[in-house]
């Protein structure tokens, strides 16, 4: 994956103007396993990995006396557990699931930021969801030069990764939270989160009686500005005419995105 994209709602002229993106508040997540009353509950147990199986036999013979390690190997020792690896793997995902299994605590994440990005940019529900029902922009990202898969941002760690849909519930860190979500259907995930320490912000504002963090635009890194297709012509001009004079934008090409009423499917068109 060399290009990601990011939705820019209504104000993503005056984000872009002033050279800054709006990262998130995990709390401001729609997710609904990120709320704190959400009940985690497995409907179907799942099975170890042969590999973590034999890790735990492997174990297990360790631990065994030394005089009775000694008269049998380890082969015979696995051998002789296949007969009741169900019951073994049944115990251990119980455990498993007793130690690592917790409700969310926005607490563990408070002082992460979170900024979504995506593989394309042509689903109508995307830009109904991020873009202003079609009244924001998209910015296109080459990754090579974006900085966002660098471990750290400003001396702080930094996180991106693309969300994966789980079968089985099973957060082992914090993180976890912000980077899967259930599996209901086979659809291919399309967004993609980068992650930044609030203390690695470039810029605090207050919006709405809430602290709002951001992050400095990889100027370089933008491609291509698209603009929506609910976007008047005449907006579109003042915004490709702002980016054919800033030194920092005049790399970028400007276009709009718009319905083909043929294919019914978003088309990019010339300004």
């Amino acid at each position: 994956m060399n290009t990601l994209y990011c939705f820019l709602g209504a104000e993503g002229f005056i984000f872009l103007k002033r050279g800054y993106l709006p990262f998130l508040d995990p709390a401001q997540l729609i997710d609904p396993w990120l709320q704190p009353q959400t009940v985690y509950q497995h409907q179907a147990t799942p099975k170890l990995a042969a590999e973590d199986f034999r890790q735990h036999l492997q174990q297990k013979y360790q631990e065994l006396p030394d005089n009775l390690r000694a008269m049998i190997s380890f082969e015979y020792f696995e051998q002789q557990s296949l007969t009741k690896r169900e019951e073994i793997e049944q115990s251990l995902v119980v455990e498993k699931h007793q130690q690592v299994l917790q409700p969310f605590a926005y607490e563990s994440v408070a002082d992460w930021r979170v900024f979504s990005l995506f593989s394309t940019w042509q689903p109508t529900y995307l830009w109904q969801q991020f873009g202003a029902s079609g009244k924001g922009m998209v910015l296109e990202f080459d990754l090579s030069k974006s900085g966002f898969k660098t471990d750290s941002y400003n001396q702080h760690a930094q996180h991106l990764s693309k969300i994966k849909r789980v079968q089985h519930w099973q957060p082992l860190d914090d993180l976890y939270y912000l980077f899967h979500r259930p599996r209901e259907d086979e659809a291919d995930e399309l967004e993609w989160r980068l992650l930044r320490k609030l203390d690695a912000a470039d810029r605090q504002i207050e919006v709405n009686g809430a602290n709002r963090a951001m992050y400095k635009v990889p100027t370089k890194a933008v491609k291509r500005v698209i603009l929506g297709f609910g976007c008047s012509a005449e907006y579109c001009q003042q915004v490709k005419l702002y980016l054919s004079q800033d030194i920092f934008y005049r790399h970028c090409e400007c276009v709009q995105a718009q319905l083909d009423p043929q294919t019914m499917r978003l088309q990019l068109v010339a300004i």
